[in-house]
């Protein structure tokens, strides 16, 4: 699983990159909503991740992660294939301002 942390002020800067990916993807033909985390307990993120990858998604796209939420994906990346979650699963995280 490879983890991208998208960080910065609370300039709309984070945002948009979230969704110049969603769209870059849609182009592709893959439809990936955006999660917000904010909306999230921790554990409920990590299911949404798992859930996901386990559907077949090769990409997971969140608004909004809190700190915890950010660390405990990272603490999950770390764990590589004891995660359970595929190799070439990609997820983008925009940090809360």
């Amino acid at each position: 699983m490879q983890v991208q942390v998208i960080i910065g002020n609370a300039a709309p800067g984070k945002n948009t990159k979230l969704q110049e990916i969603q769209t870059e993807l849609n182009m592709q033909g893959i439809d990936v909503p955006i999660v917000v985390g904010a909306n999230c307990t921790t554990p409920f993120f990590l299911n949404q991740i798992a859930n996901q990858a386990i559907a077949g998604a090769k990409h997971f796209l969140a608004d909004d992660c809190t700190h915890f939420q950010i660390k405990a994906v990272l603490d999950l990346a770390a764990q590589e294939e004891m995660s359970g979650l595929p190799h070439d699963l990609v997820v983008h995280l925009v940090r809360k301002a």
